[in-house]
């Protein structure tokens, strides 16, 4: 497996480089998707079929404390990362089907220097997202079920069961 950037930045903080770790590093180095936790999981599986979900959980969350990967506000249900890149980017979300669009042009400076003047923080990062509806949906006649895209995928949403469940046999 190729030493990712990921994997140099483990071990230059002296961590040890698991086989969870690896398979983890592996599958954010190899994709520009903003992936869940589960997401993760389920492709390092894939390169080994050992690493279990605690796993991805726990290397996420060392990865993410050393500002390796960034948190994604997507929704509410699942959180969503993104490998961390030197630019500096916002993100503006689609509620409707999902699309995640990074915008590295940054204004927000200004106002965190004026923060920072005005409450004595010494403020060192800050995240800035944007929600509503991407183009595609604008067009749409009706929309999809948020969190789905019907334009990268051929999917439909599941009919919802109407009235209460029945045990089977059960008229």
């Amino acid at each position: 497996m190729p030493v990712t950037r990921l994997t140099r930045a483990l071990q230059t903080q002296g961590l040890r480089l698991t086989r969870a770790r690896r398979a983890v590093c592996r599958v954010l180095a190899e994709t520009a998707e903003h992936l869940t936790v589960a997401e993760v999981h389920r492709r390092a599986r894939r390169i080994d079929r050992r690493i279990g979900l605690a796993s991805v959980y726990r290397t996420m969350g060392v990865l993410e404390r050393l500002k390796l990967v960034q948190h994604v506000h997507m929704d509410h249900r699942h959180r969503h990362y993104a490998t961390a890149t030197d630019d500096h980017c916002h993100h503006l979300v689609c509620r409707t089907c999902g699309l995640v669009v990074e915008v590295s042009d940054c204004q927000a400076e200004a106002m965190v220097k004026a923060l920072a003047r005005r409450t004595k923080f010494r403020i060192d990062g800050h995240s800035l997202d944007f929600f509503g509806e991407c183009p595609a949906c604008l067009l749409r006649p009706t929309p999809p079920r948020a969190g789905r895209c019907l334009t990268d995928r051929s999917i439909a949403p599941r009919p919802r069961r109407r009235g209460p469940r029945r045990a089977p046999g059960v008229g």
